[in-house]
């Protein structure tokens, strides 16, 4: 495996020498940075971007109306200067700055982020997340060429959160005459300190800084960004990660575990662990299929699972085990550490009381089913692939069979959207609790496959209509407790992006935008 790694790592200098990629021996001299990634771009839309895979690609080409600081989630101005809603939060109006181009050269006026929603709208299902947020929607009004109001049939408190996601950043209106293909393969102009040089295949994404770029978020200093283009390299191998950022072939890497991490020179190389907030890597289950409609057997997979285990072994303590249904630097997050213990004596107690009973195998069976489930995730997914495994081996300790089922991205989609899956593992990047209406309500992506009746509905709704903030956490706290509760979801960790740099970079972004990214002396 150290052979084929080393010889992969020589194979990607060589292509980036090809390319020309290559920048000044001197730090101070350096205008570039190169990025060894397991991402994959798929389709860089912004609306479009479903499983958040091309994330890294996308966020350096769009601004979004408002900015939320990574580190606290307050909300700040961007291409909106500012912001208010009406009594019930059904209306909300956004008044822009004045001067922002799209990279075609066309204004950032209220008509074209009008476009945008409009089309996200029209997409439906093609733009899951983004309609999530747009929920409700009945439309948007140019009041004025930088003022605009959006209405919603039902109150959405957390929309001016909703309006600092990549989902709903504004692309030029020549992008929507293209098509939904073109958009994924990068055909759209959007008003970023980046644009898109070029996709290479399954190897490269190149991107160009932008030299009239003049409009940053509140906190970042004024002008162009400091780099002149990002290259990023697609690859997925740990240790051809490794082996290239050790050699220098590459400035980061993201996607390498932290026990080869450990191995790298601490004088040469800097780690860091960014967060995502929203709700964690957790395997959700399917209420409408086989044993999972009981929910005692769904109740008994949390004790069931050992996270501790899972975080130390299977990722080496990279990651925190998770204390909740959402991330503990999501605002609204419930710490239920008490409910997510591991306690393999009360997950037999469950299922015995329950009538599923080991068989002459292992695996429990009742009225002549087995306790044989299904877990979809994304066949590319090699870093959560080992943890998988090991929860595979945890749940059979309790009689519980566990086949993973590894599908690529193009086939994961449709059968998240059709329900094709017993238990499905992700996770949802939000800076908001809002996110779990996103994801656990019938009229969302619903990926417990709730009933439209199911009271849970009623609760999501609520607390995105409550703008008293003191209100709403009641509720939000209610919601989180009510799904670990009833087994709707199987938290595993809070998931991150832990990331290796060149000592000698400074400002690698937690925000995902690479304006202040610079090379020191």
């Amino acid at each position: 495996m150290r052979i084929r790694a080393t010889a992969l790592a020589a194979a990607l200098l060589g292509t980036l020498a090809a390319a020309g990629c290559g920048t000044a021996d001197s730090a101070s001299g350096k205008d570039a940075l190169t990025i060894a990634t397991a991402n994959t771009a798929d389709c860089v839309d912004p609306a479009q971007n479903l499983t958040a895979n091309s994330s890294p690609f996308v966020r350096p080409l769009v601004d979004s109306l408002v900015y939320q600081d990574p580190a606290d989630g307050s909300l700040h101005p961007w291409l909106a200067r500012s912001w208010s809603g009406n009594a019930t939060g059904t209306e909300w109006t956004f008044v822009l700055r004045a001067g922002v181009t799209f990279s075609d050269g066309a204004p950032l006026d209220a008509a074209a982020v009008k476009t945008t929603w409009d089309g996200v709208v029209a997409l439906g299902a093609q733009a899951a997340t983004a309609n999530s947020l747009l929920s409700g929607y009945v439309e948007a009004v140019a009041a004025a060429p930088d003022t605009l109001t959006v209405r919603f049939t039902a109150p959405k408190s957390s929309f001016p959160q909703a309006a600092s996601t990549t989902a709903l950043a504004p692309i030029s209106p020549a992008a929507w005459t293209r098509t939904p293909q073109e958009r994924c393969a990068g055909r759209y102009a959007g008003t970023g300190p980046f644009t898109l040089e070029g996709i290479q295949g399954k190897e490269r994404v190149s991107l160009l800084r932008r030299p009239d770029y003049a409009w940053g978020a509140e906190p970042w200093r004024p002008g162009p960004a400091t780099l002149q283009r990002l290259d990023f390299q697609l690859v997925k191998e740990p240790g051809v990660q490794f082996d290239a950022l050790n050699s220098g072939t590459v400035d980061v890497a993201t996607g390498i575990p932290k026990r080869q991490l450990d191995g790298l020179p601490a004088d040469r190389f800097s780690t860091v662990r960014i967060a995502a907030p929203g709700i964690v890597y957790t395997a959700t289950p399917n209420v409408t299929r086989g044993p999972l409609a009981d929910e005692a057997v769904r109740r008994a997979l949390l004790p069931a699972t050992d996270r501790g285990q899972l975080v130390g072994v299977a990722l080496g303590g990279a990651a925190p085990a998770a204390t909740g249904i959402l991330t503990a630097n999501t605002p609204g997050y419930l710490a239920l550490a008490d409910q997510l213990g591991f306690d393999g004596a009360k997950a037999a107690r469950l299922l015995d009381a329950a009538g599923w009973r080991p068989g002459p195998d292992g695996v429990r069976v009742r009225n002549g089913q087995r306790l044989s489930l299904a877990l979809t995730y994304p066949s590319v997914d090699q870093i959560n692939g080992p943890l998988l495994e090991l929860l595979q081996q945890q749940w059979a300790r309790s009689g519980i069979e566990l086949r993973l089922r590894g599908l690529p991205v193009a086939e994961l989609s449709p059968a998240q959207d059709a329900g094709d899956y017993d238990l499905l593992v992700f996770n949802q990047g939000r800076g908001d609790p809002d996110v779990l209406r996103t994801v656990f309500a019938a009229a969302g992506k619903n990926r417990a496959r709730l009933g439209a009746d199911d009271p849970l509905n009623a609760a999501l709704d609520q607390q995105a209509a409550q703008a008293d903030p003191a209100q709403r956490a009641v509720t939000v706290a209610a919601i989180q407790r009510a799904i670990l509760e009833r087994g709707l979801a199987v938290p595993l960790y809070e998931p991150g992006a832990l990331v290796a740099t060149d000592s000698r970079l400074a400002g690698y972004p937690v925000d995902g935008s690479f304006h202040d990214t610079a090379w020191g002396a």
